[in-house]
C-alpha cells in the first residue's frame, strides 16, 4: 500500500477508514487494479483528435465499381471435365 496514489490512499481514508480498519486483502487488490485500469485508460484529445478527411472521389469510384459489378451478368460453365 505504500507505492498506492495519493488518490487511492484518499479514497480509502474517507469509504474505508484506512490505515486503522483495512479492507479484505481481495478487496483491496480489486481497488488497485480498478485504480491501475483507470489510469491505464487513453486521454481524449484536447482538440478532438485527428483530422479525417473524406476522400469523396475515391468514394464515388468505389460506388462506380460496385454497381458495375452489380449489373455485371457472369456466365458459369459447370460442364467442364476434370
Amino acid at each position: 500500500m505504500s507505492a498506492a496514489p495519493a488518490s487511492i490512499i484518499q479514497w480509502l481514508t474517507r469509504y474505508t477508514g484506512f490505515p486503522a480498519r483495512r479492507l479484505d486483502t481481495k478487496a483491496e487488490l480489486m481497488v488497485l487494479f480498478a485504480s491501475a485500469a483507470v489510469n491505464e485508460e487513453p486521454k481524449p484529445a484536447v482538440n478532438g483528435g485527428p483530422i479525417i478527411r473524406k476522400d469523396t472521389a475515391q468514394q464515388a469510384s468505389q460506388r462506380a465499381i460496385a454497381m458495375n459489378r452489380s449489373l455485371a451478368h457472369f456466365k458459369s460453365d459447370n460442364r467442364t471435365a476434370v
